[in-house]
């Protein structure tokens, strides 16, 4: 079976971790009778058939190019790794990671429109749905008419890196990770930070352009890797206020790394925290308490390791090559 990956955001963030982590899995498995090839911005170091496809992304344009690269390849089988799903015959599996554009809708004209419009094509014309978690799963059907039992959970992983006992980053500080878009409700964690002594608050993962200046806050930007995970490492805690996620890594990551994770009381992070995070909507207590209760954050260092080891991208590879095969069983 010949089955297609859109891989033109592999070097991107968010949707771009999963497809790494993602199709580096599937090079590890025992392939048997699939047959992979990726639709990629440029030539990428992978042992799989490689078609360069230029094309701009959320756009009319992109729907036509990359139909019409799908025909060429004659696939089997063809995986979006996003809610956009080109125009094409073929068998398709669309990944939809969360429905947060339709519940926080994106600034530009019409943007909650052709979001909406094209999750409910996707969920359409899909032969299956994949997502990150149970609890989006139960918000995607929410929001939209479907069969539940179309979609299927196959969530993600975390690099080896955060694993490792590397490099800490030096002083004394809670870390947020992500980027600023507003169901991430960084405002509020900045607002909460204002009462903490004797710690600084450190942003990575976007420019945080607005909060420069501010009164112990630190704005990394954008890092690598290897900065992350030494970023991670020296925390007292991380701190994940979003109003909503479909999966929310960053939790999973600091708890690999061994750090204590205070998190939004929200079901997505609950579910991906099994119990080894400190959930709450009241995030300057918290940060106090992490800061005075040396056992608590022990505690939660250990368990949250434990709970990190399910998700691996070998899983997430594993959950995905079993929907194709049914997706290829039902084609035939």
């Amino acid at each position: 079976m010949r089955i297609g990956i859109d891989c033109r955001k592999i070097a991107d963030f968010g949707i771009g971790t999963y497809v790494r982590g993602l199709v580096h899995a599937l090079a590890e498995l025992d392939r048997g009778d699939e047959e992979y090839v990726l639709f990629v911005p440029q030539r990428v170091e992978t042992p799989f058939e490689q078609h360069v496809v230029h094309a701009p992304s959320y756009s009319v344009r992109e729907l036509m190019v990359m139909g019409r690269a799908i025909a060429k390849a004659r696939l089997d089988l063809f995986h979006t790794p996003h809610f956009v799903l080109p125009w094409t015959s073929c068998p398709s599996i669309t990944t939809i990671h969360d429905v947060i554009p339709v519940r926080f809708p994106p600034s530009q004209p019409g943007g909650s429109i052709y979001y909406s419009l094209m999750m409910r094509r996707a969920l359409r014309k899909s032969v299956a749905v994949l997502t990150v978690s149970d609890a989006a799963k139960s918000a995607i059907g929410d929001a939209f008419p479907c069969d539940p039992s179309r979609i299927v959970v196959t969530p993600n992983g975390i690099d080896t890196i955060f694993f490792e006992r590397g490099e800490a980053a030096t002083g004394r500080y809670f870390l947020y990770v992500g980027n600023d878009k507003p169901h991430k409700n960084v405002a509020t964690l900045v607002e909460s930070f204002r009462g903490i002594q004797g710690a600084s608050l450190v942003l990575a993962g976007a420019e945080f352009a607005r909060y420069r200046g501010a009164a112990g806050v630190t704005t990394e930007g954008f890092v690598s890797i290897e900065r992350l995970a030494a970023l991670y490492r020296g925390a007292i805690a991380l701190v994940m206020p979003s109003l909503e996620e479909g999966f929310g890594l960053p939790v999973a990551e600091a708890m690999a790394c061994g750090t204590p994770v205070i998190a939004s009381d929200i079901p997505s992070l609950r579910e991906v925290s099994g119990g080894a995070a400190l959930h709450t909507n009241d995030f300057a207590p918290a940060m106090r308490r992490m800061m005075a209760d040396d056992s608590l954050r022990k505690e939660l260092s250990r368990s949250g390791r434990e709970r990190a080891a399910r998700f691996t991208w070998r899983r997430c590879a594993d959950l995905t090559r079993e929907a194709y095969r049914r997706a290829g069983r039902r084609g035939r």
